[in-house]
């Protein structure tokens, strides 16, 4: 299992990603350049290995006797499912052998809120689900 300061680093790495692509982002010209195309791919990468790194904390977590550890772990797994398919659907509507741009102002809407959907997943798993599995580890 990826240790906690790993996982931390990771989440902090994401958020920069997105602080920074955000920022890009208002550019409409800076769209379409290679560097910030490889920085959302940076961004994509980052997100799905940090999503298979928490499976072990999952595996870990459903073994517990406690309903309500067990039942908080289902919620993160059904959220994390979702916010797969949101971003899957994101990512083929704008991101289709690099960015593709057409509406700027409706671009900046939907990338605005899944930077917000991802950062209250980061958010959620440093204040919620790592705080149990580290629980779980000390009590073994």
């Amino acid at each position: 299992m990826v240790s906690f300061d790993e996982l931390h680093e990771q989440n902090h790495q994401i958020a920069e990603l997105a602080k920074t692509l955000s920022y890009l982002f208002q550019d409409r010209e800076m769209c379409d350049t290679g560097v910030t195309c490889e920085l959302f791919d940076r961004y994509r990468e980052k997100f799905d290995a940090h999503m298979s790194n928490n499976k072990a904390i999952y595996s870990t977590l459903l073994t517990n006797n406690d309903n309500s550890v067990r039942h908080v772990v289902e919620r993160f797994i059904e959220g994390e499912k979702e916010i797969k398919r949101l971003f899957k659907k994101y990512s083929d509507k704008w991101c289709k052998d690099g960015l593709h741009i057409g509406d700027h102002d409706a671009f900046l809407k939907e990338t605005d809120e899944m930077f917000e959907l991802v950062w209250n997943r980061i958010q959620a798993e440093s204040e919620q689900l790592y705080p149990l599995a580290r629980g779980r580890r000390d009590a073994a």
